[in-house]
């Protein structure tokens, strides 16, 4: 009668660890949370944290941190204006064209003077006559009639080109 009843318990025992083990080892498609040090993955994102730390002035996509552009034309005083704040979020972005209806601000300004930015490549070395033949060439107004132009580059030097046609 001994032997009958440790039987049962041994084999209750056997059960319940072999239902253990397989719930253990079984398929889990969530990942480990608790992943070894020195990873793959965590050594790529501490290079990206060490690289953004290490530049003291960012590059910013377009050359310029800051752009504060007004174009008034024969038919309109202040006919485009366009503000760039780049040293901050895409929020400080302003854009107003009267000939191309556009009064935007925040993200949506960002996203129209995004491209015209990025093909306007003006740098702090061209001369002034060059400056402002690409951006009213940019900002399609050739026939401008006063041209008022403040750009900080990247290295922090600021410049202004003005302009009068009248």
């Amino acid at each position: 009668m001994y032997m009958k009843a440790k039987k049962p318990t041994i084999l209750a025992t056997i059960l319940l660890s072999s239902s253990m083990l397989v719930a253990a080892c079984g398929n889990n498609d969530e990942p480990e949370e608790n992943v070894p040090d020195g990873t793959a993955f965590e050594e790529e994102q501490n290079e990206k944290v060490d690289e953004s730390l290490a530049t003291d002035s960012p590059e910013t996509e377009f050359g310029f941190r800051f752009l504060n552009l007004h174009i008034s034309t024969p038919d309109n005083k202040d006919a485009i204006i366009a503000e760039y704040y780049g040293n901050s979020s895409r929020s400080e972005a302003v854009y107003k064209n009267m000939h191309a209806a556009a009064d935007a601000q925040g993200d949506a300004a960002y996203t129209l003077l995004e491209q015209v930015f990025t093909d306007l490549q003006i740098t702090q070395e061209m001369s002034k006559e060059e400056v402002i033949e690409r951006v009213t060439t940019a900002f399609d107004a050739a026939d401008y009639t006063n041209f008022d132009l403040e750009v900080e580059y990247e290295d922090g030097e600021t410049k202004t080109y003005t302009d009068s046609k009248e």
